[in-house]
This record gives structure tokens, C-alpha cells and sequence, in this order.
């Protein structure tokens, strides 16, 4: 929704004035702190929920769900169609619309209670403009996430946002997401400034980690954390080079703002990076002995056999500059850092991104996860892949096992990729399919998975590291 259209809309008398007070009073600064495209910035958005709450219903999540919070629901669809010259499937979009609808409606039933909100977070990154199409396997999809908020609507969940902190505004026109989400009315927040700072305190709500490895405090916007908000989930089906499967724990660093949400910052680089000049409070908010912590980590995970572990063979290029012991005595200078890590690349990279992701998940509030299977891609996660007609939806409340039976149907090996194999580490969750409760939801009726043989497998493998169509795309 533009963000004019959303003052004329949701306020009216003093309520209209303010709002244009308000934006007229901010400086230049404040004004280009975000990055101003279609949608609504977090203060806007968090004012028009407010607004909304009166009329609200809130929608009910089917008692199959809640009542098996371990388990994995899927829901076959059954869209239609074939590739274009770019290898998008361009006709489908009808199809994902009513598919949208069709899944929101198996997943909710009409509610009683009412105020609150609903939030959908769904993976639209950054698209590099090859690949720009609101079909493209490299978000999800925005005629799905119409079709899927208009069955809500029906249901009296009128208070519906959807956000980002990932992409950009040339991404979100280029692929089509305001044009869709505009046609519906549907609000876009888009939580991605320029600086931390320009996060106002009332604009975020702060996660403690209970048993963190690299951060302690994690910030979301709002209203993801709001105790009366339902969060949804909505990643792809999709490959990415550092998460490997990029499904619902990735998903996690597009509700943490910008100067914390770069969960790829390198080993050596994140006290220099979280700068107090950015309101980032590095003693606070992460664990100061962190880089021992990931080291330990590494190590017992290289000892364990972790496959492609240490994929550039950076370790011993480290060791043979004297390692820890070494490092140390320079970590806090941020040009001998520098030096010292010339030549290392991706130092632990993959083992950090893990520890931190899980760190997120661990912290941030449980949501109602959908991942959007419907067009699946492989190869780097951005313009290096290509699509797959897979149909499928894969639902559930707890990440760990979502992620693993998402990674089975992608053809890849839970046990083995780093995040889920770390994840059941931790006391997360299960990476085992096999020892996952998983749930057809067919004709309304929920009955059992009884084999995992009944569950198409695709192949949807990962370039890891790169963006380059020439990088071998692996397997699990």
C-alpha cells in the first residue's frame, strides 16, 4: 500500500494532521535514513495497526498444528505450467494466487478472539535484475501471499501486514511486489534503513538468547515480537551459498533491522563493525569471547566430519600464521586484523553463520512457518539457479523440523547439512526425518505420513560460496 494512501485511509480529522505534522517535522536525515520505495516504514505501519486492531478477528490455527508443535504438515498443490524463455513459469501466477488461498484456508479456521495483528515475513531478498519476476524462484511468491491474506481477510483478519528487511526498492518494483500487493491493498513494510540508528527505540523489540555462542540481545521490528501479533513465516523452497537450504531459521534475518541482521560478517570483522557510532552495543549485545566460542565449534565439528567443512581450506593457512594464540594479541587493531587475515578466506564462515542463526532462532518469538514449495530453485540462492515446478507446502511450528523435512524434499540430507545437524547439537530439534511425526493435510483431512518414501524428493542442490554458474552444485 503507498504510504500516502495509507494516511488517507487509516486516519482522519487530527488524526490525518498529525501524521502529516509528524512527517513534514522529520529532518532530511530522518527522511532518507530508510530506503524509501512503495511501503510503509516500521512507525507508519505500527500506528495503522494500531488503528486496525478494533475490527480485527484473529484467525485460529487448526488444533491438527497446534496441538503437535514437533510436527511437519504438508500440503500437496497442484499448479500447472511450463517454463518461458527465461525459465520462469509466467503462467502459473493465477494459479498461486487461488493456491494462496486454498493453503490459508487449510491451515486456519475462523476465530473468535479480537484486536492483535498478523505479520507475514516472507523471503524477498535481494534479486539481481536478471532475475527480476514476481514468479522467480527467488522469493516467495507475492500472488501466493495475496491469494493466502485475502482467505485470512474472509475470516475476519483484516489487521495483516506483510515485511521485509531484505532487498531493495529498484528488487521490490522490479519484481513485482508492490504492483501485487498494491492490488490488494495489502500493507509492505519495509524495515530497511540505511543506519541502526535511524531505528527508533520504539520501533524494535529486543530477544534475549538464553544460551548464546555468539549474540546475546537480538533486535526485531515491530510488530514481530508484540505479544499480541501472529507471526508467520514464509520462506522458499530454495538453495542459498552460505545457508545451504534457506528455509525457516535463515528466514529469521529479515525481521532482525539492518547492523544486526548480517549474520555473513566474517569471524575477525564484528566488533569493528558494530560501531557505538551506530547505536550498536558490542559488549551488550554479543558474547565478547565469541571467536573462541566458534573456534571450539569448528573444531569439534571438523573432528566430527562435517562435509565441504573449511570449503577454501582456510584453517590451516590460519594455523600457520600462528593460529589463536597469535590472533589474539592483535584482534582488537583493526589493521593487524586486517594483515593478519590476508590470504584466509571465509575463516569458520560456515560454522558462525550456524551458531548465529541459531542464536536467532533460539531468541526470536515461535512462529507458524510456511514454507512456500510450490516453485523450488536450486543453485546460490540469487541469479545463479534454476527453478523447479515442485508442489508443495511444508508447515509447521517448530524450525528445526520444518527446515528438515524441507531439506529432504529439496533432495538434500538433514543429517548432515550444518544448521540442522548443529540445531539438534543445540537441543533444538530433529534433523532425522525419519524420526519426524509428519501429517498429509489432504481434502481438509490430516492422516499420516507412513513412510518417507510417500514424499516426492527433488533435486535441488546448492552452489556453496558462489554465485558462479561454473561452482559445483552439491549435494548433502
Amino acid at each position: 500500500m503507498q504510504r500516502r494512501e495509507f494516511i488517507k485511509r487509516t486516519s482522519v480529522g487530527a488524526t490525518a494532521l498529525a501524521a502529516k505534522e509528524m512527517w513534514e517535522h522529520f529532518t532530511p536525515s530522518e527522511t532518507l535514513a530508510n530506503v524509501r520505495g512503495g511501503g510503509l516504514d516500521i512507525e507508519e505501519a505500527v500506528e495503522m495497526i494500531e488503528l486496525g486492531k478494533v475490527k480485527n478477528v484473529m484467525p485460529e490455527i487448526r488444533s491438527e498444528i497446534t496441538n503437535n508443535p514437533r510436527a511437519v504438515f504438508l500440503i500437496e498443490t497442484h499448479v500447472s505450467a511450463r517454463p518461458d524463455s527465461r525459465g520462469f513459469f509466467e503462467e502459473a501466477r493465477p494459479q498461486m494466487e487461488e493456491t494462496g488461498k486454498e493453503i490459508a484456508k487449510s491451515i486456519f479456521v475462523k476465530g473468535s478472539k479480537k484486536g492483535g495483528s498478523t505479520l507475514i515475513k516472507p523471503n524477498f531478498t535481494h534479486c539481481p535484475d536478471d532475475v527480476w519476476s514476481p514468479i522467480s524462484g527467488v522469493i516467495t511468491s507475492p500472488d501466493f501471499i495475496a491469494g493466502f491474506v485475502e482467505s485470512l481477510r474472509e475470516m475476519g483478519n483484516t489487521n495483516t501486514v506483510v515485511s521485509e528487511r531484505g532487498g531493495t526498492t529498484p528488487n521490490h518494483r522490479g519484481t513485482g511486489i508492490y504492483s501485487v500487493l498494491d492490488k490488494k491493498d495489502i500493507p509492505l513494510i519495509e524495515a530497511s534503513y540505511a543506519n541502526f540508528k535511524y531505528y527508533r527505540k520504539d520501533e524494535l523489540n529486543w530477544h534475549k538468547v538464553p544460551d548464546p555462542v555468539v549474540w546475546k540481545n537480538i533486535p526485531t521490528y515491530r510488530p514481530v515480537g508484540d505479544k499480541d501479533n501472529l507471526f508467520i513465516n514464509m520462506p522458499k523452497l530454495k538453495n542459498h551459498n552460505l545457508g545451504l537450504t534457506t528455509l525457516s531459521i535463515k528466514n529469521l534475518q529479515g525481521a532482525v533491522p539492518l547492523g544486526y541482521g548480517q549474520y555473513c560478517w566474517s569471524w575477525e570483522s564484528i566488533p569493528f563493525l558494530a560501531k557505538k557510532e551506530d547505536n550498536i552495543n558490542f559488549k551488550r549485545d554479543f558474547a565478547t569471547d565469541y571467536q573462541e566460542r566458534v573456534e571450539a565449534a569448528f573444531l569439534k565439528h571438523r573432528a566430527a566430519g562435517f562435509k565441504y567443512w573449511d570449503y577454501e581450506q582456510s584453517y590451516p593457512k590460519y594455523e600457520a600464521k600462528g593460529g589463536w594464540e597469535a590472533f589474539k594479541k592483535i584482534k582488537d587493531d583493526n589493521k593487524a586484523v586486517g594483515e593478519f587475515m590476508k590470504g584466509i578466506p571465509r575463516l569458520m564462515w560456515d560454522e558462525q553463520w550456524c551458531q548465529r542463526a541459531l542464536d536467532s532462532h533460539s531468541a526470536l518469538p515461535q512462529s507458524l512457518n510456511i514454507i512456500e514449495g510450490v516453485i523450488g530453485r536450486d543453485g546460490s540462492g540469487f541469479n545463479t539457479g534454476t527453478d523447479q515446478l515442485c508442489n508443495i507446502v511444508i508447515v509447521g511450528l517448530s524450525r528445526p523440523e520444518v527446515d528438515t523435512v524441507g531439506s529432504y524434499v529439496m533432495g538434500q540430507n538433514a543429517k548432515e547439512l550444518y544448521y540442522t545437524r548443529i540445531a539438534k547439537e543445540r537441543g533444538m530439534g530433529e534433523d532425522d526425518p525419519e524420526k519426524i511425526d509428519i501429517f498429509w493435510i489432504k481434502n481438509d483431512e490430516v492422516v499420516p505420513v507412513k513412510r518417507l518414501a510417500e514424499i516426492k524428493q527433488y533435486k535441488l542442490g546448492v552452489n556453496i560460496h558462489t554465485w558462479s554458474e561454473t561452482g559445483e552444485r552439491l549435494f548433502w
